[in-house]
């Protein structure tokens, strides 16, 4: 590893693919540079057709780069066996020889990254347990549903204790439960001092989990920085809510209008422009007999940075060529 501390490193990669009956070569990444640091969870972000898959193919050595570099522990990737037993990658779209249970593939990727047979049983059964299969680890893998794979590709990711997680939209396929679940495994991992890049078209998984997050559209980084940063900590209004609503013909007359400002069950909820606006709402209401159930000032989120940086395309799943 750099004695910086990165623990992936891409620089200047450019990557193009023959397309078409003619077989034209079309660009999928640009020059494209990006860093992730140790104990870092660092969010891939980008539409369909970004480049996010191909870039992570090229990290893990199962696509090569037309120019540029990729290291990996200050080292040229995927060039030693060791080097890649200390990552761990999950793909998109995880295959398995279906015939196998899931305690039998485990065993055979435990084997793989030079597990002793020991070793492989016990982790095996414990990682099956953490990623919540662990009643279908003799269970053949055809007969897992969608959500179970996902849920299997994730534990062979991370059999070995690998220090460095790589996961291609780790949350595909996967109900609200399992989301969380798998949020808690990658905040565990940064907790053991691990390092987690992940792709993800669920921009508020993103903004929950990373330390920094990486935007890129048509094969070029178009953002890059902290969630904080990225943010910014302008507050774009306030937003107060208010016990019992005013009556209708107050909040006619007190020039709201139903953007600014709507009718909630039991409460009403305004915005405010900023805090000068929001002082004066305040004792109005007050006067009006409505007291403050919450004050809150709203910034900008991180689907709304998404949208402004990549013009509105709309984040998904890569697919071949991207």
């Amino acid at each position: 590893m750099n004695g910086n501390g990165s623990m992936i490193e891409v620089s200047g990669v450019s990557k193009s693919y023959p397309m078409g009956f003619w077989r034209k070569r079309v660009k999928v990444l640009t020059d494209l540079s990006l860093e992730v640091r140790r104990n870092e969870i660092v969010g891939f972000l980008g539409p369909n057709g970004a480049g996010k898959t191909t870039t992570i193919k090229i990290i893990n050595r199962l696509a090569f780069p037309d120019a540029g570099q990729v290291t990996i522990f200050g080292q040229e990737a995927g060039l030693k066996p060791e080097f890649r037993r200390r990552i761990g990658f999950m793909p998109e779209q995880p295959y398995f020889y279906e015939y196998l249970t899931g305690e039998e593939f485990l065993g055979l990727c435990g084997h793989l990254n030079g597990l002793d047979r020991r070793e492989i049983t016990d982790r095996s059964r414990a990682m099956l347990g953490r990623v919540g299969i662990g009643e279908a680890g003799r269970t053949a893998i055809r007969k897992y549903s969608k959500g179970m794979m996902q849920r299997l590709g994730l534990a062979q990711a991370l059999l070995h204790d690998p220090e460095l997680v790589i996961l291609d939209e780790p949350m595909s396929g996967l109900d609200p439960m399992g989301r969380m679940e798998v949020r808690d495994i990658i905040r565990e991992l940064k907790a053991a001092g691990k390092t987690v890049f992940f792709s993800s078209h669920i921009i508020s998984d993103v903004e929950a989990l990373c330390d920094r997050v990486i935007i890129i559209h048509r094969g070029r980084k178009v953002a890059e920085g902290s969630v904080e940063a990225l943010m910014g900590r302008e507050v774009q209004y306030v937003e107060i809510v208010f016990s019992p609503p005013p009556p209708p013909e107050w909040i006619s007359v007190a020039g709201i209008s139903g953007g600014a400002g709507f009718i909630q069950g039991n409460t009403f909820v305004l915005r405010a422009a900023g805090q000068e606006e929001a002082s004066r709402r305040i004792s109005e209401f007050r006067q009006a007999g409505s007291l403050v159930v919450s004050c809150v000032p709203v910034k900008k989120r991180l689907e709304e940075i998404y949208v402004e940086q990549v013009g509105g395309g709309r984040p998904g799943g890569d697919r071949h060529g991207d």
